[in-house]
């Protein structure tokens, strides 16, 4: 689904493109009443498993609370397209800083720091990311410093037999294979909090 500038979405009128990927496009929208920026992600493609994948990611998004976690705060409709109403993160991906500069040992460390952070609330919830890579990074500038925050977790996987784990079949690969542990190019159901680590 294409959205243009200056279309209303409920609460929302969009204001740009961010990005895409192969399902789903991001977009900047700021609240009608309290002039707020926030992201838009709104799928590209109507079909059932994916409409429920986004509608699941929402759900979990919006339970990890934590700031290095990118916070979903709503669904809305665009059209009969499902999207999801995420804080809006003012920088890059971590894939694109990466693309035209490389930080020094100390930045690196402030960021692996965020990532982990992140990830350690995420599994302290029982919640495995299984895409976890630079281009699921985004890097929030703020006045003083930069703040790592992990979005998309689309395929993520919950520990506690919930029906989003048993939504994946033993031997079905899931995720981004230069980023993923042996076990998970295996068998994605089978991977766990390491798999991430």
């Amino acid at each position: 689904q294409t959205v243009r500038p200056g279309v209303h979405v409920d609460r929302y009128v969009v204001e740009a493109k961010l990005g895409e990927g192969g399902a789903a496009v991001v977009y900047r929208v700021r609240h009608r009443q309290l002039g707020t920026l926030h992201a838009l992600k709104v799928l590209r493609i109507l079909a059932g498993s994916l409409t429920d994948r986004l509608i699941r990611e929402g759900r979990i998004q919006a339970t990890l609370k934590h700031p290095n976690i990118v916070a979903v705060t709503d669904v809305v409709r665009v059209g009969a397209f499902p999207a999801l109403v995420m804080e809006h993160v003012a920088g890059l991906s971590l894939d694109g800083v990466l693309e035209q500069y490389r930080p020094p040992p100390a930045e690196i460390d402030g960021l692996a720091r965020d990532i982990l952070e992140g990830m350690h609330a995420a599994h302290g919830q029982g919640m495995i990311h299984r895409d976890l890579k630079p281009g699921n990074v985004l890097l929030q500038l703020t006045e003083h410093h930069v703040v790592a925050k992990i979005s998309d977790f689309g395929l993520a996987r919950i520990l506690d037999g919930d029906s989003v784990e048993r939504s994946t079949r033993t031997s079905v690969m899931m995720g981004t294979p230069a980023y993923m542990a042996p076990e998970q190019l295996r068998s994605a159901k089978d991977a766990d909090h390491r798999a991430d680590v």
